[in-house]
């Protein structure tokens, strides 16, 4: 599948708010064993929230994150009974982007990751961490932060940016609670050099606490060429960074599991 595709829309001036009170806009929701990063293997609840604030070419959940195929209005208590009756021990809130809601819709997340985990199951949010919403404060177990970056462009876009304050909050959370998420684009079978020397560049710039956390670096799903060897390429692209730029850091490379078990197969 190409990672370019049709254009873009523009992003929206904010996210929509569910029609429905209380709802959440969801793509899908699902049982599934986590594919990549720290809980690699463990049982998992997804739910797929519908609506990002980017447009990220090698997006590999476009159809929920910017076109909004298949968006619909989900009760809580629909998506914590299925969770509950999964038996997984996970719940993963991905997207899109989680963080990317009203006011209401964010209450309503807020209520539902509280009560997962009052039945004892972990949450764990991926995000690009433009933003910590208060509203999630207390309720998330792993934050999974992915910031984005153009490799195309060679630069992060104007939509793509950050506040360092927030990545810094964020970096200052307990060992366990975080783990840093970067997607290498590539060139000619190669990762291109700009998406790790950003990387590097941005970990850099974090407080030293954010060394406690590991960082994962994952080659992109999207485009042509053979999987595996762009996971060998980034490997040893990365293995240049642990001995330069980001000496001491707790770096991983890993290709998207469920990818080579099921490759672009939905609802894995």
């Amino acid at each position: 599948m190409s990672g370019t595709g049709p254009k873009a829309a523009a992003v929206p001036a904010r996210p929509l708010e569910p029609a429905k009170a209380g709802a959440l806009r969801v793509t899908e929701h699902y049982a599934c064993v986590e594919g990549e990063g720290a809980t690699l293997g463990a049982l998992t609840y997804l739910i797929r929230l519908s609506g990002c604030d980017l447009r990220c070419w090698w997006c590999d959940s476009k159809f929920s994150s910017f076109r909004e195929d298949e968006a619909r209005e989900v009760l809580p208590a629909e998506l914590e009974a299925a969770a509950l009756a999964s038996g997984a021990g996970w719940a993963s809130f991905t997207g899109g982007e989680p963080t990317w809601r009203g006011a209401a819709e964010l209450k309503a997340l807020a209520g539902l990751a509280r009560r997962l985990r009052g039945r004892g199951l972990k949450i764990k949010v991926e995000s690009n961490g433009r933003r910590l919403p208060k509203a999630l404060a207390g309720c998330v177990d792993l934050w999974s932060i992915a910031p984005k970056f153009d490799g195309r462009l060679g630069r992060a876009t104007e939509a793509m940016r950050w506040e360092p304050e927030t990545l810094a909050q964020l970096a200052r959370r307990p060992a366990g609670g975080l783990q840093w998420k970067f997607v290498a684009t590539f060139d000619k079978g190669q990762p291109r050099p700009g998406d790790l020397a950003w990387a590097a560049g941005l970990l850099a710039a974090l407080p030293k606490a954010g060394q406690r956390h590991p960082v994962f670096f994952i080659p992109e799903a999207y485009a042509a060429g053979d999987y595996l060897a762009r996971v060998k390429a980034l490997e040893s692209a990365v293995a240049a960074l642990a001995v330069g730029a980001l000496q001491g850091w707790d770096l991983r490379v890993q290709p998207q599991w469920h990818r080579v078990l099921h490759g672009d197969e939905r609802r894995r």
